[in-house]
């Protein structure tokens, strides 16, 4: 089953599931942000299904839509210079999908339309006046990620009710390092310790030494591209200690992770394509409200379970959205 939202105020606008209308015959330019190189996933997975969102509304690349897509190879440090191009070249819409694309082509233009499709606090950041009027130039859908980190919390119990040590990833001056460990730590109660681990510049080896060194029974993600980016690499480092790893992210579970609990990456894509049409059809973008997911699902690695010997109790597999067996 697919679980609502706890946060009605905070359901997708009924405007952006209306019927489109036929695209403009004037060719369009979008210009596309990415901080990975060719190829990699899933930030150019996301890209990628963004362009299939665009054509499935009647965009159609090489017939009235080009895109210009720029790559930071994996340096997010290149992101306001590479943002600087595509405003340079005169795009008449830039997409991005992460806080640090988002903020890069801001710091370069107040006039170019900015849709976005998984920013973590859009308003905190200082993306956007507020989620009903944005007010700027920038719009498109916000994350409810860190938010659910208890929700993974009381999976994770569920699943393994002895576990006592569970060790949580993190990675510094997040909007997810500031709240999720908190609520992390709330779901688990007292009969478990959650011992944080943080990650930076990306380097996961020395985190993991460190949970390794702690003894803890099982990983947690918190909600960062970073893991996302690196999930195999997660996944391989816990593997090595025999431990689940709990994802953020529907992708990570199909990596390998027990289990994931997320929005719908794909359905948030498919709301900011939905939004970039409207704006191609003449509405500004500050008065377009910013959307948040109120679909949630639950994806179980059964192959991972087995691998692991940890047996997935019938209440929490009725639960799930999607087994993998």
């Amino acid at each position: 089953m697919i679980v609502a939202a706890a946060w009605p105020a905070l359901g997708w606008m009924s405007a952006a599931r209306a019927q489109p209308q036929k695209p403009a015959a004037r060719s369009v330019r979008i210009g596309i942000l990415l901080t990975v190189s060719p190829g990699t996933s899933p930030d150019a997975t996301s890209k990628h299904r963004f362009v299939t969102a665009m054509r499935e509304l009647g965009w159609v690349e090489g017939r009235n839509v080009t895109y210009d897509r720029v790559y930071a190879e994996g340096d997010e440090t290149r992101l306001p210079e590479l943002g600087g191009q595509l405003v340079a070249r005169k795009a008449d819409l830039l997409y991005v999908t992460t806080n640090q694309e988002a903020l890069a082509v801001l710091g370069k233009t107040r006039t170019i339309p900015i849709v976005f499709s998984a920013v973590a606090g859009p308003v905190e950041i200082g993306l956007v006046k507020s989620l009903a009027r944005p007010g700027g130039n920038a719009t498109g859908v916000a994350n409810i990620g860190w938010e659910l980190g208890g929700k993974r919390m009381q999976l994770l119990k569920q699943v393994l009710p002895n576990a006592r040590r569970v060790g949580v990833l993190v990675v510094p001056n997040t909007p997810s390092a500031m709240n999720e460990p908190q609520l992390i730590g709330q779901a688990a109660g007292t009969g478990v310790e959650v011992m944080v681990a943080y990650v930076t510049d990306g380097e996961l080896g020395t985190a993991f030494a460190s949970l390794a060194q702690r003894q803890v029974e099982a990983v947690l993600m918190t909600h960062s591209v970073i893991f996302m980016r690196q999930r195999k690499r997660v996944l391989e480092l816990a593997s090595k200690l025999r431990i689940p790893v709990i994802g953020h992210r529907s992708e990570i579970a199909e990596a390998g992770a027990l289990l994931s609990y997320s929005s719908i990456l794909l359905e948030q894509i498919r709301a900011s394509a939905r939004i970039a049409d409207k704006i191609l059809k003449g509405a500004k973008p500050a008065d377009i409200p910013i959307e948040r997911p109120t679909r949630f699902e639950l994806v179980i690695n059964l192959k991972t379970a087995k691998a692991l010997d940890i047996t997935v109790p019938q209440s929490v597999l009725v639960q799930a959205d999607r087994v993998i067996e």
